[in-house]
Parts: C-alpha cells; structure tokens; sequence
C-alpha cells in the first residue's frame, strides 16, 4: 500500500500544488471572509482577525503550494516533504473530529473529515520509497 504509486510521486505533487493553491491557499491569501462564509462559518464584524488569521493560513498554504512544486522537480528532497503532508494530513483529522464532536464547526468542515482521511491515505499511496522513514535526502 505504502508507495504503490511512487513512480508518479511527481505528478501527485503537482497536482497538490494545484490543489492547495486553488482551492485554499489563493482564496484564503486574497478573500479569507468569502471563503469562511461559503464554508459556512458565521463570520463576526468587525472581520479583522478572521482576514488576517485567514490571510497568515493562506500564505502558508502557498508556500506549501510552492514547495510541492520544488519537491516534484527535486526527488531527493520527496520523502521529507511527503512526511510533512502526511503529518499535516493527520493532524487535521482530530482537529475536525473535534469541532465535529462539540459543534463548533459548520458541516462542509465536519466534511472535511472524510477528505483529511483520504488525502492521507492517498498520499501513503503515492510515497516516493515504499516504505516510511525510506529514502535518503541529499
């Protein structure tokens, strides 16, 4: 299971790249109030830390975004950064069951739950050695 689909690890972290930056990293860098309100978050005025609380998340969603593009053209650095997703991936999950279990969270982030898991799971699919703590960085 673990690096079953190492020969595209590459081509995953593109398509994460893609994924963070379109889908969280952009949107939260330049219109964090929207985004939490599509999700269904109640947003209180005056918004000022929700945008700058959002717009700090977005830019490291960016970085990140960044980074997954340099790992996919520099192999040697892949195992590190699918270990960083992985353990971003699995801290998500009990934040969310968390705020799940209390009530504090809109359902699309309850949702989200399902979607952590599997970004998880997916991304153990496609590690770059077939086995975790594998590889060497030079």
């Amino acid at each position: 299971m673990i690096g079953v689909w190492k020969a595209y690890s590459s081509l995953y972290l593109y398509a994460v790249a893609v994924g963070m930056l379109v889908a969280f990293g952009l949107p939260l860098l330049v219109a964090p109030a929207w985004l939490f309100g599509l999700l269904g978050w109640d947003i209180p005025q005056p918004d000022h830390m929700i945008v700058i609380l959002g717009r700090s998340l977005g830019g490291i969603i960016c970085v990140l975004g960044g980074f997954a593009i340099k790992a996919a053209r520099t192999p040697g650095t892949q195992p590190f950064f699918f270990a960083l997703m992985l353990w971003i991936f699995l801290a998500m999950i009990p934040i969310h069951i968390y705020g799940a279990i209390t009530g504090i969270q809109p359902v699309a982030e309850t949702v989200e739950i399902a979607v952590w898991v599997f970004l998880f799971v997916v991304t153990l699919g496609f590690y770059p050695t077939g086995s975790l703590g594998g590889g060497t960085v030079s």
